[in-house]
């Protein structure tokens, strides 16, 4: 879990979306819920994109992921 600060890693991995900032008429951007599972190499093993800001994967899913991709892969 990492903090991003000016979305610079949301961009990058293209996990953002305009949505209405601040009660007003404009969008701004806003960075998507997401988890990505990398593994030593930098290959992206594993993601979920939210579908909105409340949507996130359980822990069960997570831990169920980890054990799957990196103790037991195979």
């Amino acid at each position: 879990m990492i903090s991003d600060r000016g979305a610079k890693i949301a961009k990058k991995y293209d996990v953002y979306w305009f949505a209405p900032g601040g009660g007003k008429d404009y969008k701004i951007k806003q960075a998507v819920p997401s988890k990505f599972l990398i593994n030593k190499e930098g290959k992206i093993m594993w993601k979920y994109v939210g579908k909105d800001k409340t949507d996130r994967p359980s822990i069960e899913m997570m831990t169920d992921i980890i054990d799957r991709q990196i103790i037991n892969p195979n």
